[in-house]
């Protein structure tokens, strides 16, 4: 029915299948946001009842928040929100959420593509894929700690290749504005 592939995961130890690119490039956004301290795809089967008819849900994915949250998420086009039938099933999915105390998400285009940002992600996580040494980040943390530079040329010139910068923010090590090109 389309694209399927498996994203590989530093953040998780292992592979995350996706069943679409709007999740592959959700995944992206799981694996480099902070508060996002783990996450699943296709957690648990849900079992809900709308009057005396049986239904189960899959959730595309679910998230451990650093706070301790859970949130599971659908990720749909959202020109498929238009489909009555869909949105009707949505709602009920959302109230029998509400009533386990779980919130329930649906993310489409408008908040996974965002241009600038998807393009940061996808860079970052080509750097993430070469690992981190510990040793790498304490030393990288300390230089940036004496002198710390408000651009990637000033963490350039104090960590001495754009590589080693890039490697250090897909590791989570710096941060910088997201919504602007890096």
């Amino acid at each position: 029915r389309g694209f399927r592939g498996r994203f590989p995961s530093r953040k998780m130890g292992r592979s995350i299948d996706w069943e679409s690119l709007l999740e592959q490039d959700a995944i992206y956004h799981f694996e480099f946001c902070s508060q996002v301290v783990s996450y699943e795809e296709q957690p648990e089967m849900v079992e809900f009842w709308v009057g005396e008819k049986r239904h189960v849900y899959f959730p595309d994915f679910e998230l451990i928040m650093r706070d301790g949250e859970i949130i599971h998420v659908e990720v749909k086009p959202k020109s498929k929100l238009k489909n009555p039938d869909l949105a009707e099933r949505l709602q009920y999915i959302e109230a029998h959420y509400k009533t386990r105390g779980i919130r329930f998400l649906i993310l489409t285009e408008d908040q996974i593509r965002n241009k600038v940002v998807l393009d940061n992600l996808k860079q970052l996580a080509y750097h993430h894929r070469w690992g981190r040494n510990d040793y790498e980040v304490i030393l990288a943390t300390e230089a940036m700690s004496l002198l710390p530079p408000a651009t990637i040329g000033g963490a350039v010139a104090v960590l001495g290749s754009e590589r080693d910068v890039y490697r250090m923010l897909a590791a989570g090590a710096f941060a910088c504005d997201m919504n602007k090109p890096i």
